[in-house]
């Protein structure tokens, strides 16, 4: 009899690892396929999100015709955000596992802070003019100009659940501006985060909330987090200064992750942020931009993704609100709302009129708001009467005083 199953499944991944380094003429060959099994697994579990032509392994990093820089385990591009992902399958020694602590911090530099400082190094010559990228399987990696945003991560092809902790106290690492703090885990919350998060948007935008909170959460695993996240949209008020995961906040996650993969009967996606808005205004347009590759839609999507239910249910019913309007009196009608706190807002119009005459009355529109708000980012949304999204817009930069933008809002103000 046998009360912990865990212990089971556990042995049955770790012990053939032993027996095989236990035959010198055959540990060197074992240890390359257990690294060529960690990056493959990876870019077959990121295809599944965005797609085989946007999943790229062993990519190349080249000045010139030999001069190699440096080398990316798996790369994604999708628009203008760049995952960077680099696979470690070097593993922890027992004495580490144990809690020795000279053993702890010798095996993290060799097993995970030399794949971050890795993951860095490439994502910082991303967007260099003078390098070139090229994959294994011959394929040219062509960047439109430097990413926006790039988002390093390190996976180990072992799961212990102090990985986390250590991660959090251990790792060395600085994010710029443009690119994000990296993510450290294993390839099985690898595989939850792919399943779970099946859309380009929606795992672009774990990945920002993941980066922006990283020192404000601690959990022992990252399915923990990602269990959150399913439930409650990973995102924490400025005056939360640690957020503690419990190990129970998993469950949810489990229980889908068995019926996805063990058939076990039960909601195959936790009740939260992939089912609330089910049917609305707002999952509609949602689902239509969350493939989208163009940057001013994916940016709209990310914010539409940060907003907190209230705003979300104001949204639907303005919306509906709005369509209502256009399909009873055939005219424009928009509504207008500005996100608190994020110097950010959105207006959303539905008419009948052609798309260049929309998107220039649109973009108008923007600018107006964005001056009268004095945020430094506002996105237009143009729907057709029935709901279908037409065009989108993005006006972005610091707000400053201008005469010429005075006038316009005053001329504005008196025409509406």
């Amino acid at each position: 009899m046998l009360l912990q199953y865990y212990s089971v499944s556990e042995a049955l991944y770790e012990v053939p690892f032993y027996w095989m380094c236990d035959d010198e003429s055959y540990a060197s060959e074992a240890l390359r396929h257990r690294g060529d099994f960690a990056e493959s697994f990876a870019a077959e579990r990121l295809s599944l999100v965005f797609g085989p032509d946007r999943v790229f392994q062993n990519v190349e990093i080249r000045r010139g015709k030999g001069e190699t820089l440096g080398e990316i385990d798996v790369l994604v591009v999708f628009g203008d955000r760049v995952i960077v992902l680099q696979a470690k399958s070097k593993r922890l020694t027992l004495e580490a596992r144990k809690g020795n602590d000279r053993a702890l911090q010798d095996d993290f530099k060799r097993a995970i802070q030399h794949a971050v400082d890795q993951s860095l190094s490439c994502a910082n010559l991303l967007g260099d003019q003078t390098v070139h990228l090229r994959s294994k399987d011959g394929r040219t990696v062509a960047l439109r100009g430097r990413p926006g945003t790039v988002f390093p991560v390190a996976i180990v092809a072992d799961h212990y659940p102090a990985l986390a902790f250590q991660a959090r106290h251990f790792l060395n690492a600085q994010p710029t501006e443009r690119i994000v703090q990296p993510l450290v885990t294993d390839i099985f919350a690898l595989d939850a985060i792919t399943e779970m998060l099946r859309s380009p948007l929606r795992m672009l935008s774990y990945l920002s909330f993941r980066a922006w909170h990283s020192d404000r959460i601690m959990a022992s695993h990252e399915h923990v987090v990602l269990s959150y996240h399913l439930k409650k949209n990973l995102w924490f008020e400025s005056n939360v200064d640690l957020a503690l995961l419990q190990d129970d906040v998993s469950l949810d996650l489990d229980l889908a992750m068995a019926v996805r993969r063990e058939g076990v009967p039960g909601a195959a996606t936790p009740d939260g942020i992939l089912t609330r808005f089910a049917g609305t205004p707002f999952d509609s347009i949602v689902s239509e931009i969350e493939s989208k590759a163009e940057p001013v839609a994916l940016n709209l999507g990310l914010m539409l993704l940060e907003l907190g239910e209230d705003t979300i249910c104001k949204i639907n019913e303005c919306i509906r609100e709005v369509l209502k309007r256009t399909d009873e009196d055939g005219l424009g009608h928009n509504m207008v709302i500005s996100v608190s706190g994020s110097s950010t807002g959105l207006t959303v119009h539905c008419n009948r009129t052609l798309n260049h005459e929309a998107g220039s009355k649109l973009r108008m529109h923007c600018e107006v708001r964005k001056y009268v708000a004095r945020a430094d980012v506002w996105y237009g949304l143009a729907l057709a009467p029935d709901g279908g999204i037409r065009l989108v817009a993005e006006v972005v930069g610091n707000w400053k005083q201008d005469p010429v933008m005075d006038k316009m809002v005053k001329d504005w103000s008196t025409r509406k």
